[in-house]
């Protein structure tokens, strides 16, 4: 099954890379795909600009994508406790 066309593009990449792996649909597939996207993006900004960035002060403090970060892995934890693997 192909990701729907209302998805962000990068929701519609995660939906391609797994629905092979699960029985694809649904909101709660969609929902899990969204939180890989995100697990993804924080990912990518973490990268980019460090663990450690400066506030609005000039203050250094931990990125703020790191508590998004570990918010979409709790989340992705708990939906992928709720999807069908496909058969190997």
């Amino acid at each position: 099954m192909s990701a729907p066309d209302h998805l962000p593009a990068d929701m519609r990449v995660v939906w391609d890379e797994l629905a092979a792996q699960y029985v694809a649909g649904g909101p709660d597939f969609e929902a899990y795909c969204g939180q890989v996207a995100r697990l993804r993006s924080a990912q990518h900004r973490i990268a980019d600009e460090g663990l450690v960035v400066a506030d609005s002060k000039g203050q250094p403090v931990p990125h703020p994508a790191l508590d998004i970060e570990r918010k979409a892995q709790a989340e992705i934890r708990a939906w992928s406790g709720k999807l069908r693997r496909k058969p190997q």
